[in-house]
């Protein structure tokens, strides 16, 4: 099943630019792979701040496994 989306013409331009640059075959797995690498960007920053709490705090993480 396809789905249609709206985008502006210059960022229609911009993603098939995109599609050709990284090799993709089609626009959904673009689509898909800029969804993975936006949850992998947020659980990376969450991470980051987790540990900079920690370090604040004195803690390690086996500080936190018992």
């Amino acid at each position: 099943m396809t789905t249609t989306i709206a985008l502006s013409a210059k960022s229609h331009k911009e993603l098939t630019l995109l599609k050709i640059e990284e090799g993709f075959k089609n626009m959904d797995e673009l689509v898909r792979d800029l969804i993975i690498e936006h949850k992998k960007n947020k659980l990376i920053k969450a991470s980051e701040k987790v540990r900079s709490r920690m370090k604040k705090l004195d803690l390690s993480l086996s500080d936190l496994i018992e």
